[in-house]
């Protein structure tokens, strides 16, 4: 009997993957071991062996070695899959430490779908074709990190810049505020796209009507009229 993957506890996944990696080391994996990596008793272990064996993902018997199935080899090999790619992706994109990312990828080897980490190995190719062309982005992040860490008034700068930012429809007739973000996918999305309006651009109030809806505003020599769930997709950084 084979069990659908998506039955699997992160437990019984994270038992699933020992034993893959047990296994890969000395082609004979006892429960004492097992128990001994996971930090568990081994009357834990015995209770998971137990059950993955009725899964038809691993082969079980008191006091005898473990093996898995032919399904529990490609179980476990997915999940040794996606906790090599998230290690991989916190030490060498994201710089970070790798016992701390060893113990991050544990936990999301669990959560993350296939869908995410195929953007993740995207995102990896990515990252390593510009360092072959000459433009090391994963580097210029790690910078990037380092002298965020080294700004002693960073946090306050932060949370000052993000109080700032409302939606269009909270400006004032007369008040300026700078795009940083459209929300959603409305249609002034591509209104405004064909205008050439992108994040960065000043947009300024021009008039609310009485029961706030529509809302003028200019933008680049433009007048556009917006309807006031319009304007609250749009986010932007008021401005003097």
């Amino acid at each position: 009997m084979v069990a659908a993957k998506s039955n699997l506890s992160a437990s019984l996944e994270d038992y699933l993957e020992v034993i893959f990696n047990l296994a890969g080391e000395s082609n004979v994996v006892r429960s004492k071991d097992i128990a001994k990596l996971l930090g568990v008793s081994k009357s834990s272990v015995t209770g998971a062996l137990r059950v993955l064996k009725s899964k038809g993902l691993a082969n079980y018997k008191p006091y005898d070695y473990v093996t898995l199935t032919e399904a529990g080899q490609a179980a476990a090999a997915e999940v040794a899959r996606k906790h090599n790619i998230l290690k991989y992706f916190f030490v060498n994109v994201l710089g970070v430490d790798s016992d701390i990312a060893q113990k991050a990828a544990c936990k999301a080897e669990h959560v993350l779908g296939p869908e995410v980490i195929a953007r993740l190995l995207s995102f990896i190719e990515f990252v390593t074709r510009s360092s072959k062309n000459g433009y090391d982005l994963a580097d210029e992040f790690k910078q990037f990190c380092k002298n965020r860490s080294q700004s002693s008034n960073f946090p306050d700068k932060e949370i000052s810049e993000v109080s700032d930012v409302v939606g269009l429809n909270e400006v004032k007739p007369g008040q300026k505020g700078r795009i940083v973000k459209i929300i959603g996918r409305s249609g002034v999305n591509k209104r405004i796209a064909d205008m050439g309006v992108v994040p960065g651009t000043t947009v300024e109030v021009q008039r609310v009507a009485p029961l706030g809806d529509p809302i003028d505003v200019k933008l680049k020599g433009y007048h556009l009229s917006l309807r006031k769930e319009e304007a609250s997709k749009i986010m932007v950084e008021l401005v003097q």
